[in-house]
């Protein structure tokens, strides 16, 4: 007895799903043994650091947003963000790869979750971990810090 066409052709369509889920599944095994064996976290630069601090200036009303930049993504796309609930501590944590990174903060005074800017800056309370002052529009060299191990207790303080 042999199959319909459409019975054979659905049968070829999942077979590749089912081996690349397969593959999927040894992958994440690999690296989960991985980390369980060496008991860090190790990325493409070494072992995580630890950076974290607080924000200073923050009334507590209002959401508070705080963002870690790399070079390459810098103000377009932040590589790790928090929110902080108004009312909340001030803190915040990040682990990151030694290298150069920004800290930036803004206070979201209306709630639409991100820094409005006007025509001179921004409209909302925000700043940078290295404090930037310029006319123009802040550069990645301009506000970034080198970190080369755990640090804590930086303070971000915010411009109103």
């Amino acid at each position: 007895m042999s199959m319909p066409l459409v019975d054979l052709m659905r049968r070829s369509l999942r077979a590749p799903r089912l081996q690349c889920t397969a593959l999927l599944c040894r992958v994440a095994c690999l690296a989960a043994c991985f980390i369980a064996t060496t008991g860090t976290v190790q990325t493409r630069h070494g072992n995580a650091i630890r950076l974290s601090g607080r924000v200073a200036g923050w009334s507590a009303k209002h959401a508070l947003y705080v963002a870690l930049w790399d070079e390459n993504g810098f103000l377009k796309t932040p590589v790790q963000q928090t929110r902080i609930e108004p009312g909340a501590g001030a803190e915040f944590q990040f682990q990151i790869t030694p290298g150069r990174w920004a800290l930036s903060t803004f206070e979201d005074v209306n709630s639409n979750g991100i820094l409005d800017m006007g025509a001179f800056g921004p409209k909302e309370p925000s700043g940078f971990l290295r404090p930037f002052h310029g006319w123009h529009k802040p550069r990645f060299d301009d506000v970034a810090s080198q970190f080369d191990r755990d640090t804590t207790g930086v303070t971000i303080t915010l411009n109103h």
